[in-house]
Formats: C-alpha cells, sequence, structure tokens
C-alpha cells in the first residue's frame, strides 16, 4: 500500500534536501503532496484551506530540519509566523477529513550540532551510567513532540532516558539514516500515528 506523505521544508537551505527525497519517493511506494505552490501572496484563511486540501490525502508529515528550519521565525511582536510551524500544527489537527498525521522530524549534518549534545547519564532506577545522546531545547513544534510518551507506555525503562523511536511521537532521525532505511521508518511512524493516545501531543505553541 503507497504511503501519503507531506514534506515541509525551509527554502532558504532546505529545497535540495526536500529534491532528494522526492527522488528517492519515486523509487519506492510513496506519494508526495508536498509544496508545489507559491503562497507569498496567500491570505491566513486561503493558506489553511490550501494546506488542509493537501494534508487531507496524506497519513504522515516529513519535517527537514536544516539549520534556518531548528527554529521557528516570529515577528515583530514575538508571534509565530512561520509557514512551516503552520504545516506542523495543521498536520496535528483531528479534522474530520483528516486524523492527525504521524511526524517524522530529519535533520541534516549541518543542523546536527543545533539539535544533540553528547553527555553522561547514571539512571536512578539500575545505576549504571550511560553516554547518551541529550536533544537540546530548540523552539520548533516537532521538538515539544518529543520525548512525550505517557509513563504507562514508556519503552525505556530507566528514568530519564526514552528510547528514540518509541517514546517520540516525532521522531529525530538523520536525513541519511531515513535514506538508507525509508520503509522502516515510515513504518515506525504510522504504527505511532495507530497509537497517538499514548502520547502527550502538543498541537500548537
Amino acid at each position: 500500500m503507497a504511503r501519503n506523505v507531506f514534506v515541509s521544508f525551509r527554502f532558504s537551505d532546505g529545497e535540495k534536501y526536500k529534491n532528494e527525497l522526492c527522488e528517492k519517493f519515486k523509487s519506492e511506494d510513496v506519494i508526495d503532496y508536498s509544496e508545489d505552490e507559491d503562497r507569498s501572496s496567500m491570505s491566513d484563511e486561503s493558506i489553511q484551506k490550501y494546506l488542509y486540501n493537501k494534508l487531507k490525502r496524506t497519513s504522515i508529515t516529513i519535517i527537514i530540519l536544516t539549520p534556518d528550519a531548528v527554529n521557528h521565525k516570529k515577528n515583530f511582536f514575538g508571534q509565530y509566523d512561520d509557514w512551516m510551524y503552520d504545516e506542523i500544527r495543521y498536520s496535528l489537527e483531528d479534522r474530520s477529513e483528516n486524523r492527525t498525521n504521524g511526524l517524522i522530524a530529519l535533520y541534516t549534518s549541518e543542523a546536527e550540532g543545533l539539535l544533540y549534545t553528547n553527555s553522561t547519564h547514571t539512571c536512578d532506577k539500575c545505576k549504571v551510567e550511560k553516554c547518551v545522546k541529550s536533544i537540546n531545547d530548540f523552539d520548533n513544534l516537532v521538538r515539544k513532540n518529543m520525548m512525550n510518551v505517557k509513563s504507562y507506555y514508556k519503552e525505556n525503562a530507566c528514568e530519564g532516558l526514552y528510547d528514540s523511536l518509541k517514546d517520540s511521537y516525532c521522531s529525530l532521525v538523520s536525513f541519511d539514516s531515513f535514506l538508507n532505511n525509508m520503509d522502516f521508518y515510515l513504518d515506525e511512524t504510522i504504527e505511532k500515528r495507530e497509537r497517538k493516545d499514548e502520547f502527550n501531543l502538543c498541537k500548537r505553541m
């Protein structure tokens, strides 16, 4: 069965990654409903209708995190004024024509240092010290949907540690890893969509 996806990306530094992804889709059973229209002259209402029409055909939203896309843009008044933010929050809405999409965030090598910090962690339960990748706090709705599994369903039993795929509604995966194992990651994303009630979803900031 074909997987229907929408790709959210920053045109300034993410278009080449989006194009590479779409080339990969052509050889796989994936249908892409991503951006193909200039929205710069559209009203907010028109943008919403446009995105709703796109997203209702999809079940997965893929977010490409390039350096310019790590943090959402804000206007002079400190309000979010960012097409990517709109695409992600509309993807998380549960509407009659489109229930909440699965989310997966793909980071490029240039953005990795903005997203992760390497550290050590000693678990309060097992007392074992481990080297871990800690996800930095960054101003993006995808970050609000990481490590957000409800405690009863948590895969990693260690206090303060989370399974990188199972315990975040929106997994954070390197762009190259996704390309090399796309079917696996898409299946994981759909699987979590089917159990979305096990997560504390954040739908807007």
